[in-house]
Parts: C-alpha cells; sequence; structure tokens
C-alpha cells in the first residue's frame, strides 16, 4: 500500500496537508514546521497541497494528516480513500499515543513515517506498509532573526516528564538561566529561541529515537543544539557534525562549555544549518512519489 500510487502526475494538485487540531488542543501546533515543510516541497515540484486545520478546508482533495493520532475511533468510517497519515510519533511502549484506536487507524490508511527506526516498530504492531518520508528543509523554515544579546543560557521546549525536569533542575543549579517552554508555538517560540545560546533536545522516551521532528527547525535557524544522544546513532549520525552531541550524565557540563564559548556555539551553528540546508525536502518528497524510497518488507 504505497503512499503514492501512480506517480507525481497523479499526486500533484490532488492532496491537501491536514494538521488535525482538536478544539481547544493548542499542542496540534507541534506538526507546524513539518507540515509546511511538505507544503512548501509541493509546491517547489510544481504542485499544491495547501495547509488546512479543518475538514471543511479539504475541498475534494485527499488529505495528508499530521496528528492523526488525535482523531476519534470514528475517523475511519470518513477519512476519504486514499488518506496518508504521517506518523511523528515515537514508536514506544511508553508512549500513550501509541495505543489501539491509533494503531487501527494506521493498519488502514496509506502511512509515512519519519524515521527507520519508527517503521521498524510499526512493523512489529503489524503495520508493514508505512513508507519513510524523512524530515528536510525548505527555505521558508529559515525565519529567526537571532537576538544580539543573548539573555537566555538553555532554552527547552516540550512535555517534561521526570528525567527531563531533574536535567533542567541540574542546569538550574549549575548557575544557568534556564528556560522551559511548554504549550508555546509559533512566533512567541521563535522569539525565545532567538535569544537562547543553547537549545537543548533530551529524549522523553527510553526509546530514544532522536528527535529530528523538533530540531530539524533549529538546525535550519541556525541555532547551537545541544542534544541528547550518541553521535554514532544512525539518526543522529548524519545531523551529528552540526551539533553537540552527549550522553545525559554529560548534558549539564557540556551545556556549561557551550554558554561560556560563543566561537564553538557559532560554529556548531553554521555547521548545522549547512547540513540541514542540503537536505531538500522537495527532493525527498520527489523519490518517495517516485517510488525509489520503498517501503519495508
Amino acid at each position: 500500500m504505497s503512499a503514492f500510487p501512480h506517480g507525481w502526475d497523479h499526486h500533484r494538485v490532488r492532496h491537501c496537508v491536514w494538521i488535525v487540531g482538536p478544539h481547544g488542543y493548542v499542542h496540534s501546533r507541534a506538526f507546524e514546521d513539518v507540515a509546511l515543510g511538505l507544503h512548501y516541497a509541493f509546491a517547489e515540484l510544481g504542485g499544491d497541497a495547501p495547509l488546512v486545520t479543518e475538514p471543511s478546508n479539504w475541498r475534494g482533495r485527499i488529505p495528508i494528516v499530521f496528528g492523526a493520532n488525535l482523531l476519534p475511533a470514528e475517523a475511519v468510517n470518513w477519512l476519504p480513500r486514499g488518506t496518508i497519515l504521517v506518523n511523528l510519533e515515537q514508536v514506544s511502549q511508553d508512549s500513550s499515543w501509541i495505543n489501539g484506536n491509533y494503531v487501527s487507524l494506521l493498519r488502514q490508511f496509506r502511512v509515512l513515517d519519519y524515521s527507520e527506526r519508527n517503521r521498524r516498530g510499526l512493523v512489529n504492531l503489524g503495520i508493514h506498509h508505512a513508507g519513510l518520508l524523512s524530515v528536510g528543509y525548505h527555505e521558508e523554515l529559515t525565519r529567526i532573526r537571532h537576538a544580539a544579546n543573548k539573555d537566555i543560557d538553555v532554552l527547552f521546549y516540550g512535555s517534561v516528564n521526570e528525567r527531563r525536569h531533574r536535567l533542567l533542575l541540574g542546569l538550574q543549579s549549575a548557575g544557568l538561566n534556564v528556560v522551559p517552554l511548554f504549550g508555546v508555538y509559533g512566533a512567541e517560540r521563535d522569539a525565545a529561541i532567538a535569544r537562547a545560546k543553547v537549545v537543548i533536545n533530551i529524549h522523553h522516551f527510553d526509546a530514544q529515537v532522536f528527535e529530528i521532528v523538533r530540531v530539524s527547525f533549529l538546525l535550519a535557524n541556525r541555532v547551537c543544539v545541544l542534544t541528547e544522544g550518541n553521535a554514532a546513532d544512525p539518526d543522529i549520525a548524519p545531523y551529528a557534525a552540526g551539533m553537540a552531541v552527549s550522553s545525559y550524565d554529560a548534558l549539564i557540563d557540556r551545556c556549561l562549555a557551550l554558554v561560556a564559548d560563543a566561537t564553538e556555539r557559532e560554529r556548531i551553528a553554521e555547521a548545522g544549518f549547512g547540513i540541514m540546508r542540503g537536505i531538500s525536502q522537495a527532493e525527498i518528497l520527489k523519490a518517495v512519489v517516485s517510488g525509489a524510497l520503498s517501503n519495508p518488507q
């Protein structure tokens, strides 16, 4: 069940990019950057896939869905045939999103995932047809104008569980100005990123799937990223030269060193931008639609 059967001409103006947004649920905005990248990729290739937030705006198009984990079980009865579900959730037994309702939807519709590791996890759940749509770059995503005076030492944004909380407290205890954000998106989040010397990425789950969905936007905006992980991890390796990468236990010391070294931060930020800019979302989309990137067997 290929996500894009019949090739580019068939799909060029057939789709819209739909971000599922239940009323009052602000966290759907976490999907915006990657969804915009796909929207811009269609346009760059000479196609058109409008970004929408309501089914009433599909206007006869087949949705490429971001946030399908937020859909009710009965969505199976009204999603159009050919709907593509883009999974951005980490496939982990620790994740409440990987539940029976969502897995059922993934089994019945076309699926794209951003992570090869996730795809292997989906196979274990009986979902053998997920294709790979890596997270790439488009110039429209480079939009942050950095502050001349960066008054935030360390910025973290995302939900805070126990292991993240412990690390953030450790950074504060080391004397750093740490700003955690939760439920903050768009211009307000971007303004905080512009003021930060370092943006830190800390794994949430024991599965430790690299959070490229979050980090890609930072790399696209010349941000010095410090991420938990191992540079040899296949998910991290393509970006490792453009980030600071440390084990959980070494994150505080590495962060202290980066905050004290503006030259090193600038070097990392420029290297990360160069790497991300070289990963074209349009070329990735073109390869997926042409079938050059195959589904797992």
